[in-house]
């Protein structure tokens, strides 16, 4: 049975807002909430706000709120609300001093201490959303690395504050939990990877070769697939029992008439000695053994690769080839197949609903296909 990959970041997704949930860091979320829609419902604030920006030559940046079915935009929340900390505190006093801003929440020395801690141990989760739901990053190779990434930030440290520890806890419990049974999958994709090949961000030298050898024991079971089905398509039960019947007749034959001596011909006895009988054929095993090592010993593709480009130019590896093209198709995310329904959703609308749906596909993949380059 085939391994249920999860989207890795919806999970990543669900795993950091449970990490929000925290009450300390919950409520702050909640202050920093009511600033912003503040600023941005009235204009006389936001006019004050520009104000304080230019004296205090902090840049012209409008706050930002949050969305709650997207955890990083509360993370980009809290970082344009630090940036403009000074002078969001300092208008926010003004207003209240003409008795225009008494139900804004006060920021408290604890809470402008906890913004950036939780801001540093949220930015890498960001950076990580950001790398996996571009279109053009690689497969299920990259989660394997991602995940050893993520572990090792969300490790506890003594320094910690009591709230990070306990944000680092939520989301190692659920983060860590959705991966565990299908980790040896996830190391062969990886290895697969001519980018990941070195498994750098496994720790053992033993793992690493665990992981090839399961690859080797794949890649045998796939050619000795691969040759009995040839072999089954070469032949049929009716021509196996003729050849079968031909062959014990010839047998019989042989018993009764002795054989005659090989006559050499003279092409034979002249240049005998210097032909060289044919290669033996190697077995599924030792075929699978050498492009194994063979590829090992290769060069890791550079970090902007183009991976599918590089298993094109490996001619000799066509067994571990094929094996790649079976573990790297599979998406590590489902965000570029959701941007194809966002964009169909776009093109089909009221106004064009007597659209065919030939034309809604060609018009969809000419969108999601079609270079700005070739249109110029």
């Amino acid at each position: 049975m085939e391994p249920h990959i999860r989207c890795i970041a919806h999970t990543l997704n669900l795993s950091s807002q449970k990490a929000l949930k925290v009450e300390t860091v919950s409520a702050l979320l909640v202050k920093i909430r009511k600033l912003v829609k503040k600023f941005h419902k009235s204009p006389k604030a936001c006019e004050a706000l520009h104000e304080v920006q230019a004296q205090l030559k902090l840049k012209h940046h409008k706050l930002v709120h949050d969305v709650s079915t997207r955890w990083n935009s509360s993370l980009d929340m809290m970082e344009r609300s630090w940036e403009q900390q000074a002078a969001v505190t300092l208008t926010t006093r003004k207003m209240k001093s003409r008795g225009r801003g008494e139900s804004l929440p006060s920021l408290t020395e604890e809470d402008i201490t906890l913004m950036p801690e939780v801001i540093k141990l949220l930015t890498p989760l960001k950076t990580a959303t950001k790398c996996l739901s571009e279109e053009t990053s690689p497969t299920i190779s990259i989660i394997a690395p991602t995940l050893a990434k993520l572990q090792g930030h969300f490790d506890p440290v003594d320094s910690d504050l009591l709230v990070i520890s306990e944000m680092k806890d939520r989301f190692r419990q659920d983060f860590s939990t959705h991966y565990t049974y299908i980790q040896d999958f996830l190391w062969k994709a990886s290895a697969l990877d001519p980018l990941f090949k070195a498994l750098e961000f496994l720790n053992d030298d033993h793992i690493r070769n665990t992981v090839y050898l399961g690859i080797t024991a794949e890649v045998e079971n796939m050619a000795d697939e691969d040759g009995r089905m040839n072999e089954g398509q070469a032949t049929n039960p009716e021509d196996e029992q003729s050849s079968q019947r031909e062959e014990e007749e010839e047998e019989e034959e042989k018993d009764d008439d002795p054989e005659p001596p090989i006559k050499k011909s003279a092409l034979d006895l002249m240049f005998g000695g210097f032909s060289t009988p044919r290669a033996q054929k190697k077995s599924s095993r030792e075929r699978a053994k050498e492009e194994t090592a063979k590829y090992r010993g290769r060069d890791c593709l550079d970090l902007y690769g183009d991976v599918l480009q590089w298993w094109k130019e490996q001619v000799d590896l066509p067994l571990l080839s094929k094996l790649a093209r079976t573990y790297l198709s599979i998406p590590a995310t489902s965000v570029p197949s959701e941007r194809v329904f966002s964009t169909a959703g776009d093109i089909v609308t009221a106004q064009r609903s007597l659209l065919l749906p030939e034309h809604v596909d060609q018009l969809i993949f000419l969108k999601k296909n079609l270079k700005l380059s070739h249109m110029r």
